[in-house]
């Protein structure tokens, strides 16, 4: 009797899946952990008050799994090693070996997590927010690993996923405790970027997930408007009905709901204005009235957007908006987004 040793893709196969179950318990072991330092004991006390003081409640950050990374430097580690699992907290971006006499130490220090998960909910990765007085970066950005990609999640994606296909619409904030703040206010069909942007992979999942409809809600300064600007086109080509909502004030989503309330949250999103009509207003206020010079600077900040919008019936709308708009003929904004 022959005794074949199976196809050399079988084995890759086999040992594809065997990381990826491994990986799985790691991060689901870390979740667990993490969620355990932030509800039980003294040691999250500090992440309890940071997150009570954003207006979020326990109920709600409780459904968001979010958990606490210990400051002392080897609490996962710790907890990982006696599972098997600390190769494979390395490996998730979780651990980092330790740079004298071996072991490993963790990766996320005294920050609130934030867990992102997959369409049916298990954690697969982890975003760190720092706590005050904020002497650190923001947040710490989780590891690329063979089950996790950025570019293919979304904060809060499964727990908005019954509401977008309901509203037929999905709102698209920056931070997670915007996400949070937003459903635990009732606008459940809500995701966030959390320190990244929109792609294709993104808006993939918003579609799948049944929106319709985008509606925009970034952080209201330069960056949120530069959010907008490098997404638009793809939202002008994947989701024509995109919106983009403006707060009336310099406040985050969160801010504004907790100084605001939940009604005038809902007038925000009722006036959010199209996208193509925000980037012209945004980029050339004075419309018609503008100089010379306003109007060669509003073309120049759309240009990126014209040069990857190829040839087509999303490029031409976008043109004849913006020459209605400009008072400009379509040649001379051919010639100036050539000559930009």
């Amino acid at each position: 009797m022959s005794h074949e040793s199976p196809p050399a893709e079988d084995r890759f196969q086999r040992a594809a899946r065997l990381e990826r179950e491994e990986l799985h318990r790691c991060i689901t072991l870390a979740a667990a952990h993490f969620q355990g330092l932030l509800w039980e004991g003294t040691e999250g006390q500090a992440a309890r008050d940071y997150i009570a003081s954003r207006g979020i409640t326990e109920e709600t950050a409780r459904a968001f799994a979010l958990g606490y990374a210990s400051a002392s430097g080897t609490a996962l580690a710790n907890a990982l090693a006696p599972a098997g699992l600390a190769n494979a907290g390395e490996r998730a971006g979780l651990l980092r070996r330790a740079p004298a006499g071996g072991g490993f130490t963790d990766v996320f220090r005294g920050r609130v997590t934030l867990p992102f998960c997959s369409p049916e909910g298990h954690p697969l990765s982890f975003i760190g927010r720092d706590l005050p007085p904020h002497e650190r970066r923001k947040y710490q950005e989780p590891c690329i690993s063979p089950i996790f990609e950025r570019d293919h999640t979304l904060f809060g994606l499964v727990h908005a996923r019954d509401a977008i296909r309901r509203e037929g619409s999905a709102i698209v904030v920056e931070g997670g405790f915007d996400c949070m703040m937003l459903h635990q206010t009732g606008f459940t069909h809500s995701v966030g970027l959390i320190a990244t942007t929109l792609s294709t992979s993104r808006i993939d999942l918003l579609l799948a997930a049944g929106a319709r409809e985008l509606v925009v809600m970034l952080d209201p300064d330069l960056g949120g408007w530069r959010g907008v600007q490098q997404n638009a086109d793809l939202m002008l080509l994947y989701v024509p009905a995109t919106r983009v909502a403006r707060l009336p004030r310099k406040e985050d989503p969160d801010e504004f709901l907790v100084r605001a309330g939940p009604e005038a949250m809902r007038r925000v999103l009722d006036e959010a204005r199209p996208l193509t009509e925000y980037l012209l207003d945004t980029t050339l206020p004075r419309g018609r009235n503008a100089s010379a010079a306003e109007r060669k600077e509003a073309v120049e900040a759309l240009s990126l957007i014209f040069l990857r919008l190829q040839e087509g019936p999303t490029r031409s709308a976008l043109l004849d908006a913006l020459a209605t708009h400009s008072g400009l003929s379509h040649d001379e904004l051919e010639a100036m987004l050539r000559s930009s």
